[in-house]
């Protein structure tokens, strides 16, 4: 997940926290369900500067966000946050998803527009998710709190079938919801298929 943490974020944290936390509890219940399927996680947070707060950790283990561990600041980062990301995960676990081992899901929450990146280009990021989508091990989410989202994420080559609007008061059931398409996600793959359709 590549969870914004800009400024902007500062009026949902807590709704933004216990959806983040909810969603992993689910997660962690589909896992003990789903016993011949492993799930690993990793969390991004960004701002104006990216953070990896945890990278590939299976379900079971992962902490929770608190006040202390999310501290909305700052601009935001988007591309950045979504380059570095996927270059950990293209790095770490690359061999698996070559050897049709393994597949990746990533969802993107942001309530801004990029405003702060000095790495990573829109171009960049357009090709690397139209690179990897191509392979069908990879599946790219998008969900944001502006009027054009969909049309953002188009522009990254993000399907419009996983784009969604969402709204900030109801920030918490939004996050939360990512668990119930995972679900079905791996239900999916359980069937032996790679599913590309993600968010409900």
């Amino acid at each position: 997940m590549i969870l914004d943490r800009s400024g902007s974020m500062s009026d949902c944290i807590q709704e933004t926290i216990s959806g983040f936390n909810e969603q992993i509890q689910m997660i962690n219940d589909l896992q003990r369900r789903n016993s011949d399927q492993e799930f690993y996680i990793s969390l991004t947070t960004f701002n104006h500067q990216i953070e990896h707060n945890f990278r590939e950790v299976k379900v079971e283990h992962v902490k929770q966000l608190t006040t202390n561990s999310y501290i909305p600041d700052g601009g935001t980062a988007l591309l950045d946050a979504i380059g570095e990301g996927v270059i950990n995960l293209k790095a770490s676990r690359g061999h698996e998803f070559d050897n049709d081992e393994a597949t990746a899901v990533v969802v993107i929450l942001t309530d801004g527009h990029e405003n702060s990146s000095r790495i990573f280009k829109l171009d960049a990021i357009r090709m690397m998710i139209r690179e990897l989508e191509a392979t069908n091990n990879w599946t790219f989410s998008f969900m944001g709190a502006t009027a054009d989202a969909i049309d953002v994420a188009g522009s990254m080559n993000i399907r419009r079938q996983n784009s969604v609007f969402y709204d900030k008061s109801d920030i918490k059931q939004s996050i939360s919801n990512l668990a119930e398409s995972m679900e079905k996600y791996a239900d999916e793959k359980a069937k032996g298929k790679k599913p590309k359709d993600f968010l409900k």
